[in-house]
């Protein structure tokens, strides 16, 4: 292992895992009080040092062998261009901007905070890579892993709520993921609300789509929302031709696709007649739909909601019906 020799780090002797919460909190975003105030502060003042982690480190050359990935993945692929300008600049020039690693429980390894474009170049080439070595606990990891891809703007929009997701999935606080991706609750929930509605393999088959934004993919969610519509995007993106496209133009098609085949779907539809009823719930999770005949009406429930709300009122269907024959008015035989 070689090192170079830079100057002393103000910051070494800093213990960034237990930071005091005795300053003024910088503004959350939203009212908090009490309990709810020391842990956001505490969160923030983590990420002003993650900030600082690098400066007037000991750079050390690792054996990439000797390194694992971060657990918490905020990538959907790598082998693009960016990726592949970078191996060539590395190849060319070396490597100049170490990565962040942190010893591993058994000592004997690390595991990879930021930098695993750089990893994964060095391993290729067959070359150490570049590392400062940097004790961290789980919440400074997340932090500074998210805010170094804030800083470089290479994670795409369904990348970083990739990446919130898998946060939330190891147990930390959405306190910590904002922090960590730099952004407020309104824009935190837009990004689970795309993930947690866009099936994963969709996601994963369309790729970090590095041009496609927020917007776009919102507009996605509201498609797939129709259960007709989220059938006819998992078997499109399992089409070979499909996944023949490059990695910028599979969002675009998928889209364009859906988008057609709801006008195709609505076209095909029967004209509703003077007897039929719709309803859809405030949060838009529940769609109802009613035709009635003289002696056959047709219910469709659909949406996120549509299973759960059948099982819980096909339960309560004698209660229903003699709520409803009690509201009758009472036959006097005449």
């Amino acid at each position: 292992m070689e090192t170079s020799h830079v100057r002393e780090n103000p910051f070494a002797k800093l213990d960034i895992a237990s930071l005091s919460a005795s300053r003024a909190p910088t503004k959350p975003g939203y009212a908090m009080t009490g309990a709810a105030k020391t842990v956001v502060r505490s969160i923030e003042d983590l990420a002003e040092n993650t900030k600082k982690l690098m400066e007037g480190e000991v750079i050390v050359e690792l054996d990439p062998q000797s390194l694992d990935a971060s657990s918490i993945s905020d990538r959907l692929s790598d082998d693009g261009e960016e990726y592949q300008e970078l191996k060539q600049a590395i190849q060319e020039s070396g490597q100049s901007t170490p990565i962040l690693v942190r010893p591993s429980s058994d000592g004997q390894r690390y595991t990879v905070v930021f930098g695993h474009r750089r990893l994964k170049v060095a391993r290729e080439l067959g070359i150490p890579v570049k590392a400062i070595v940097k004790k961290l606990d789980d919440i400074a990891s997340a932090i500074a892993q998210g805010q170094e891809n804030s800083a470089r703007s290479n994670l795409s929009f369904i990348e970083r709520a990739y990446f919130a997701q898998n946060l939330l999935a190891t147990g930390l606080t959405k306190d910590v993921v904002r922090t960590s991706l730099a952004i407020d609750e309104a824009m935190l929930s837009k990004m689970l609300g795309v993930v947690e509605v866009v099936p994963a393999p969709v996601i994963k088959a369309v790729g970090a789509a590095k041009k496609i934004g927020r917007d776009k993919w919102l507009s996605l969610r509201q498609l797939v929302l129709t259960p007709a519509l989220l059938r006819a995007s998992t078997d499109r993106v399992a089409n070979a031709e499909f996944l023949e496209l490059s990695e910028d133009k599979r969002f675009d098609d998928l889209h364009d696709y859906l988008k057609r085949y709801k006008t195709k779907s609505d076209a095909k539809k029967p004209k509703a007649t003077a007897s039929a009823k719709e309803w859809v719930s405030r949060d838009s999770s529940l769609s109802f739909s009613m035709n009635a005949k003289s002696k056959k009406v047709a219910i469709e429930l659909s949406n996120t909601e549509a299973k759960p709300f059948s099982d819980w009122l096909s339960s309560r269907m004698d209660q229903l019906y003699d709520e409803y024959r009690r509201s009758k008015p009472e036959d006097n035989g005449d």
